[in-house]
C-alpha cells in the first residue's frame, strides 16, 4: 500500500509552526510595582488643600498607563482622574491633586494609585481623612430695573457698598444663582438671551438665544438645583444646562400650556404649566433624569412660589380672589392638599429658612410657616410687598422693601442692619460658598 508520506510532513510541519509561535508569545504573569513615598498614610485634608503625591512605578516589562484619582470606602471616584503615559522604567509620577469639589462630603477616603502593563495592572491605596466645607453666605445680589429695557445686577461688597456687574438690555423672566460654580444666570422672556455670569466679576461665560414661538416669549422662569440649572419654556416643556450650557435634560411636552415657576425634587422637576387657551393652571411633574411626563394636577389659583420640603413633596404658594393659600403637592402619588389658608392679603414671595421653617412675604407682612404643626405666625407686619431670602449658616433672614435691605435674626426677628438700596429690587439672591 502506498503512503501518502508529504501529507504527514506537512502536519508535522504546522505542529512544529504552532510550537515555535507558542513559545515566542510568552504570556506576561508579571504585574507592575508601585511604591508611594506620598501622602502619607491618614493626613487629613480641608476642602480646597492640595495633595501632594510622589509614587514609583515599575515592572518587568513595560509600564502603559499609570492614573491616580480619589475614591471613598465603595471604591466609588470622587475626583477627576489624572492618567500618564510613562516614558521609562521605572518611573516616578509626582505632582499637585487638588480637592476641588465643594459638595464633597466630609469623611475618609483613598488616594488611588494605578499602574497597567498592557496585560495586568496593580492598585496601591492610601487612606486620607478630607474635612467637608463650611457653608456660608458670601454675599447678597439683586436685580433693579432703573428704564425701560435696562436690567442691572449688583452685588453687596464687604465695605456695603452695591457694585453693579452685569447690565442685561431687553427682557426679564428671572435669574438664579450656582454658588458651587460661582454662576449667575439671566434671562429675558422672549428678546434677552439666557446668559451665565462669572462671579464675582461678572464676566459673561455663554449664552443660549431664545426661540421664536407663536407666544412670543420662550423662556419662563429658572431654578437652580445641583448641580444643573432648569429652565421652563414656551412650547410646553423643562430644559436642563450644566455649568457649561450644555443641554443635558429636556422633559416632554405638555399640550397647549406654558411653564413659568418650576422646582426640583430628588426624582421630578415639577413646573407651574397655565393653559394656552383658558385660565387653568395645572402642576405637572416629570421624571428626573428621563424626562417623561409622570402626572399632572389641576390647580386652581395663581402660583407665586414653589418650595422643596422633603422626599418627593413641595410647598406651593398661591393666590386667588385677593387671598393666599399653602398646598402640599406630592410628586409620588400626584396629591394635593391645602394645608393653611392666607385671609389677610397675597402671597408676594417664599423662602426656605430649614425643612420645617419657611419666611413669607405677603401684603400684609411677613410671617413664619411652620410645616411640623401647620401654623403660619405673623413676623414683621410692618415689611409688605418685600423679596426675602434666608441664610440658614448664620440663622438670618433678608428682606429687600423699597428701597432698603433688612437683615432679621430667627426664630425671633431682631433688627441686626439696615442696607440702602441703589434702586427697587425686582429679584434677590443670597451667593454662598457652595
Amino acid at each position: 500500500m502506498k503512503k501518502n508520506y508529504s501529507l504527514s510532513w506537512l502536519l508535522i510541519g504546522s505542529l512544529l509552526l504552532l510550537l515555535i509561535s507558542a513559545c515566542n508569545s510568552k504570556v506576561d504573569f508579571g504585574y507592575p510595582e508601585i511604591n508611594v513615598m506620598l501622602p502619607l498614610p491618614g493626613r487629613i485634608y480641608q476642602n480646597g488643600d492640595t495633595i501632594k503625591f510622589q509614587a514609583e512605578f515599575s515592572d518587568n516589562n513595560q509600564l502603559t498607563n499609570i492614573e491616580l484619582l480619589l475614591v471613598d470606602q465603595d471604591n466609588k471616584p470622587m475626583l477627576p482622574v489624572v492618567s500618564i503615559t510613562p516614558n521609562q522604567n521605572p518611573f516616578i509620577f509626582e505632582g499637585d491633586y487638588i480637592i476641588n469639589d465643594p459638595m464633597l462630603p466630609g469623611g475618609s477616603y483613598y488616594i488611588n494609585f494605578r499602574a497597567s502593563n498592557g496585560e495586568n495592572s496593580t492598585n496601591r491605596f492610601v487612606a486620607v481623612q478630607i474635612h467637608e466645607l463650611a457653608r456660608e453666605m458670601l454675599y447678597p445680589i439683586i436685580v433693579t430695573h432703573p428704564e425701560t429695557d435696562i436690567w442691572n445686577a449688583y452685588r453687596l461688597t464687604k465695605d456695603n457698598n452695591w457694585l453693579k456687574y452685569y447690565t442685561q438690555t431687553g427682557d426679564y423672566a428671572g435669574c438664579a444663582i450656582n454658588s458651587t460654580e460661582s454662576q449667575f444666570y439671566i434671562c429675558g422672556n422672549s428678546i434677552s438671551n439666557l446668559s451665565s455670569v462669572k462671579l464675582p466679576g461678572g464676566a459673561l461665560q455663554w449664552i443660549i438665544k431664545p426661540v421664536y414661538y407663536q407666544s412670543h416669549n420662550w423662556f419662563g422662569g429658572l431654578e437652580f438645583s445641583y448641580p444643573n440649572l432648569y429652565v421652563s419654556c414656551a412650547e410646553g416643556n423643562i430644559r436642563g444646562y450644566n455649568k457649561t450650557g450644555n443641554e443635558i435634560y429636556k422633559s416632554e411636552t405638555f399640550p397647549n400650556a406654558e411653564p413659568s415657576l418650576l422646582v426640583a425634587t430628588k426624582n421630578f422637576v415639577v413646573g407651574a404649566f397655565a393653559d394656552a387657551f383658558s385660565s387653568d393652571r395645572f402642576l405637572v411633574a416629570f421624571h428626573y433624569p428621563g424626562g417623561k411626563m409622570f402626572s399632572n394636577k389641576f390647580f386652581h389659583g395663581e402660583i407665586v412660589g414653589m418650595l422643596y420640603t422633603s422626599a418627593e413633596k413641595i410647598l406651593v404658594f398661591s393666590n386667588s380672589d385677593g387671598q393666599g393659600s399653602i398646598s402640599q403637592y406630592n410628586a409620588t402619588d400626584n396629591s394635593l392638599s391645602v394645608l393653611h389658608p392666607f385671609y389677610n392679603g397675597v402671597f408676594i414671595d417664599a423662602a426656605k429658612m430649614d425643612s420645617d421653617n419657611y419666611i413669607i412675604s405677603s401684603s400684609s407682612g411677613i410671617c413664619l410657616y411652620c410645616i411640623s404643626n401647620n401654623s403660619l405666625t405673623p413676623l414683621l407686619p410692618e415689611i409688605k410687598d418685600a423679596k426675602i431670602a434666608c441664610d440658614n449658616t448664620m440663622q438670618q433672614f433678608y428682606a429687600c422693601s423699597g428701597k432698603e435691605m433688612q437683615v432679621y435674626s430667627f426664630p425671633s426677628p431682631v433688627l441686626l442692619e439696615k442696607i440702602p438700596l441703589p434702586d427697587t429690587i425686582v429679584d434677590f439672591h443670597l451667593v454662598f460658598n457652595k
